[in-house]
């Protein structure tokens, strides 16, 4: 739990320094799987699915995965994803073997992103765009089973756009409150990310506190 916590919290220095390649690695990748169903080979991740409170038992007809939401592509839609896969590097999950899935990103009000070349584009846009982050951590909690690992938390953010034309100061810094899931996975150089899925809490109304309060 400990190591898997380390991994959780060296993501967000990464994305805090801009350090994308440290993001980069800190993505799972097809080269840190054993024969494509991670370090522990298939009965450690059949045992590690078995233990998570959700339904994940295999479709024969369909070959997806109940509750994994989003199997990523098939042999057939891997073309779709070949445009700028270059800059990244191959996905690499177009040819899923049974108990893998691709990694996905879900940022705040933003579409699922499946795939290795998409979420990693998706932070370089991020980067790009974003002059200064800084994440606070609270409510983090820790889940492991074999070889797979849940961390739910919530990041207070607080960031700040470009600096003002002939300025040397950060543009205006703008708060946010985030709730987040993690997955991870073990691996042979560690604990990496699987999926991420971040979504904004809506701040309450003063209006909707004084309808609550009776007169």
């Amino acid at each position: 739990m400990e190591q898997v916590e380390r991994a959780n919290t060296a993501f967000y220095e990464a994305l805090e320094r801009g350090d994308f390649d440290a993001v980069t690695d800190l993505w799972l990748d097809p080269a840190d799987l054993v024969d494509g169903t991670g370090s522990g080979g298939p009965s450690s991740l059949t045992t590690a699915l078995s233990r998570l409170p959700v339904d994940l038992e295999e479709d024969e007809d369909s070959g997806t995965a109940g509750a994994a939401g989003a199997a990523g592509p098939t042999a057939d839609d891997s073309d779709d994803s070949d445009d700028g896969a270059d800059d990244f590097g191959d996905d690499g999950f177009g040819d899923e073997t049974e108990g893998t899935a691709a990694i996905s990103c879900v940022h705040p009000g933003w579409p699922v992103l499946t795939g290795r070349g998409e979420v990693l584009r998706s932070y370089a846009l991020i980067m790009a765009n974003t002059e200064y982050i800084q994440f606070f951590l609270t409510d983090v909690r820790v889940s492991v089973a074999a070889d797979t690992a849940l961390v739910t938390c919530t990041e207070n953010i607080l960031s700040g756009g470009p600096a003002p034309r002939d300025g040397d100061e950060l543009g205006p810094l703008v708060g946010q409150l985030v709730v987040a899931t993690n997955v991870f996975r073990r691996t042979c150089d560690g604990w990496k990310l699987w999926s991420h899925h971040a979504s904004p809490v809506l701040a309450e109304s003063g209006d909707d506190e004084d309808d609550e309060t009776p007169s």
